[in-house]
């Protein structure tokens, strides 16, 4: 697994994390925002993004506060994205068609 340390004044430059997960819309570099879990207070999030400097995409892991609407979940959320230190670690990423087995239910009665 190849990583790369960004410094977090390049990630906030391309826009990272992004405010919504609609903001990868409007952005030549975002390229997906992916609800990952949920967690006490917050959610975890992944970001998948193009680094200009070096055309590889990579993924970071952030956390956001969680969007329940008009119920109280803590102070808003976490602070730094969940970021310890001046670099966030990013693990490059490439697409790929990834086959999932699933239990459906049965469109036919028995």
């Amino acid at each position: 697994m190849t990583t790369r340390q960004f410094p977090r004044e390049h990630l906030t430059a391309l826009g990272i994390p992004p405010d919504s997960p609609r903001d990868i819309e409007c952005s030549e570099h975002l390229l997906a925002d992916e609800h990952v879990t949920v967690l006490k207070y917050s959610q975890q999030r992944r970001v998948i993004f193009e680094a200009p400097d070096d055309g590889l995409t990579y993924a970071v892991l952030y956390e956001a506060p969680l969007d329940v609407g008009d119920f109280e979940v803590g102070d808003g959320g976490p602070a730094d994205y969940g970021w310890y230190g001046p670099t966030v670690e990013a693990v490059e990423v490439e697409e790929r068609r990834v086959t999932v087995t699933r239990w459906v239910p049965v469109d036919t009665p028995r």
